[in-house]
């Protein structure tokens, strides 16, 4: 599977997501403008309604979740600058660090995940998260949330959790990450569905924020949702393209080694990796460096479209900007915990 344009339209043709930055977004969210929510994010269920909650002041907030499968990879990091760019825009921003999905999903040692946990949230808080203002949480110990889960869990079956798997499930099976869809893995979705809908049983609307592989898991919270009785069209889902992985593969994953860049590396083999790219994708949806760039929280519509079209021409404004990413992505790393 590719991640590139036809994937895109098809995402977005089969499930009738709604283009964002394409001509038929009409609002703005947070003072983003619609292009410069396109720099970030390619699509949506409901961000529109969403918007317009914030705008009429309605309690409203936007949630966000990472794997702790190990140390960052360029898309965690920059996953994570999305959340906190929400938040430096004014609004609520919630990060789940799914310490039990790696638990249940991945069957870590529970000390080993504490231990990875703790590193987290120092990376997050690093980064510019403002803990004080939003909500930096683990799973473990939330048995609210827990209680959700298993009040959610009767609104859903078997055939539920089999549908909802990610896109890039046949991906992982090939490099051997997992067989099948275990019970532990239904677990963690559960619980990963149980972090949105307990937040819309508080009375919220919230706004999911994923990579686009991810959409299923919104769609299943919402299904679960609504048969449970709750206001399933106020949960929200705005998804991100994938920043493509090294090698031919299709998205930077701390599940395929090869893949991608983390924050246990060193410098210099980061910096050798990113520069030996040939960067040669026709689109830009193919470019990692670009995909990259375009999630940095200080990256505009405006500033995208430049360095794309200095990516076309190929001329030194895009090797020195290139040059500039390697060393931004060197320092926002830097943070985590050695």
């Amino acid at each position: 599977m590719k991640f590139d344009t036809a994937y895109y339209e098809s995402v977005i043709d089969q499930h009738r997501y709604e283009r964002l930055g394409l001509g038929a977004i009409d609002f703005a969210l947070a003072g983003m403008s619609p292009d410069d929510l396109r720099t970030k994010w390619m699509c949506h269920t409901g961000a529109r309604e969403f918007a317009e909650a914030v705008a009429d002041g309605r309690p409203a907030i936007v949630t966000t979740g990472v794997g702790l499968g190990g140390p960052p990879h360029a898309g965690t990091l920059f996953q994570l600058l999305r959340a906190i760019k929400l938040q430096q825009c004014g609004l609520d921003v919630q990060i789940v660090l799914g310490d039990l999905d790696s638990y249940n999903a991945r069957r870590t040692p529970l000390d080993s995940v504490r231990k990875l946990a703790d590193r987290y949230e120092e990376f997050v808080l690093a980064l510019g998260f403002d803990a004080e203002r939003g909500v930096l949480r683990r799973q473990e110990g939330q048995t609210d949330v827990l209680a959700t889960a298993f009040l959610l869990s009767r609104h859903l079956n078997d055939e539920d959790f089999h549908w909802a798997e990610e896109d890039l499930a046949g991906l992982y099976r090939n490099h051997g990450v997992f067989d099948d869809l275990s019970y532990g893995m239904k677990q963690a979705t559960l619980l990963m569905a149980a972090d949105f809908v307990h937040l819309l049983r508080e009375g919220r609307h919230v706004l999911v924020s994923l990579g686009v592989d991810e959409h299923k898991y919104v769609a299943l919270a919402r299904r679960g949702a609504e048969r449970w009785g709750l206001p399933a069209d106020h949960l929200s889902g705005i998804y991100t393209k994938m920043i493509p992985g090294l090698g031919g593969l299709p998205k930077m994953s701390k599940s395929i080694p090869g893949s991608g860049i983390d924050a246990a590396m060193c410098a210099e083999d980061i910096r050798a990796l990113l520069r030996a790219d040939p960067d040669t994708a026709p689109t830009d949806d193919g470019s990692a460096l670009l995909q990259m760039y375009a999630c940095l929280p200080e990256v505009d519509g405006r500033e995208y479209d430049r360095v794309s079209a200095a990516r076309q021409a190929g001329n030194q404004q895009w090797h020195t900007e290139r040059e500039q990413l390697i060393e931004r992505t060197l320092s926002l790393f830097s943070h985590w915990p050695k």
